[in-house]
C-alpha cells in the first residue's frame, strides 16, 4: 500500500505540474505540447484510474475552454467584419458623412418622431458654388479633396445639435431636429455659409468657394418627409437666382 501511495502521489504532482503548464504557457506551442503531455497522461496504463479520469475531465475543460475562445474569436471578427461593411454601405466614402440611403432612413424617423411629439423640425439643403470650375482646373483628385474639407467644415458647425449627409455630387444637408426656435437653424446656416467662404488649402492649389442652402421647416401642410427635401431643393435654387452664398427659406406660395 506504501508503495502505491508513493507512485500516486508522484502521479498526481505530475499531473499537477503539467496543469500548471498549461495555465502559465506564455504562447500557444507551450500550450499545445503541455496538452499533449496531458492526452498522453490520459492513456498511460500504470497511471491509477481515478487520476486517470481527473487527468481526461480537466482535458475535456481544456478542449471545451479553447474551443469555446476560438468560437468567440471567429464571432467578434465575424461581427467586426459585418458592422465595418454596413458602416460602409452607409457612410460616403470620400467625406464618411452619412450617404443618400442612410439619410432618408434617418429623415423618415426623425421626421415621424417630430410630427408625433409636436416637435420642430429644419431641413437644410446645401449646394457648392464655383466647385465645377475646381475640377476643370485641378483635376478630380482636388476635387475629392475639397469635398472631404466641405464634410468636415459643415459637420464641424453642424455640431451635435445636427445630422450632417452627403446626398451626392457637390450637394450636403443638414438635419436639424429638436429645435426651440427657427433662428436656430438660420445660425448654423450663417456658420457654414460663413466656413465655405474660407480658403480651402488642397494639395495643388488654395481654392475659394461658396454655397447656397435652400432651408424647409415643418408646418402642420408638411406632407411628409419628402416633401420636407423638395422644399429645401426649391428654396436652395432660389438661393442660386439671388446671387449665391446665402441661405433662402421655402415658404408656402399662395
Amino acid at each position: 500500500m506504501g508503495m502505491k501511495n508513493e507512485n500516486q502521489m508522484t502521479d498526481l504532482k505530475e499531473l499537477n505540474a503539467i496543469v500548471s503548464d498549461i495555465i502559465t504557457a506564455d504562447c500557444h506551442d507551450t500550450q499545445l505540447k503541455a496538452g499533449q503531455r496531458l492526452l498522453a497522461y490520459t492513456v498511460r496504463k500504470d497511471i491509477d484510474r481515478e487520476l486517470a479520469e481527473l487527468a481526461e475531465n480537466i482535458a475535456m475543460l481544456m478542449i471545451q475552454k479553447e474551443g469555446r475562445d476560438l468560437h468567440l474569436e471567429f464571432m467578434d471578427k465575424n461581427l467586426q467584419k459585418t458592422s465595418n461593411q454596413l458602416h460602409q454601405a452607409k457612410h460616403d466614402p470620400l467625406t464618411g458623412l452619412p450617404n443618400r440611403g442612410l439619410f432618408h432612413e434617418t429623415l423618415d424617423a426623425v421626421f415621424e418622431k417630430a410630427q408625433r411629439k409636436g416637435g420642430k423640425l429644419a431641413l437644410l439643403l446645401l449646394d457648392l458654388d464655383k466647385f465645377k470650375p475646381v475640377n476643370d482646373t485641378h483635376g478630380h483628385d482636388a476635387g475629392d479633396e475639397l469635398l472631404s474639407q466641405v464634410g468636415e467644415r459643415i459637420k464641424s458647425e453642424t455640431g451635435d445639435a445636427g445630422i450632417s449627409a452627403r446626398l451626392g455630387g457637390d450637394e450636403f444637408v443638414v438635419l436639424l431636429p429638436d429645435l426651440k426656435e427657427e433662428e436656430e437653424a438660420f445660425t448654423t446656416a450663417r456658420k457654414i455659409l460663413l466656413s465655405l467662404k474660407k480658403p480651402f488649402d488642397l494639395t495643388s492649389a488654395t481654392v475659394f468657394i461658396n454655397s447656397s442652402i435652400g432651408i424647409s421647416f415643418l408646418e402642420k401642410t408638411t406632407k411628409g418627409p419628402r416633401s420636407l427635401l423638395k422644399q429645401a431643393d426649391l428654396a436652395m435654387y432660389e438661393a442660386k437666382k439671388a446671387g449665391r452664398g446665402r441661405y433662402v427659406v421655402h415658404t408656402e406660395k399662395k
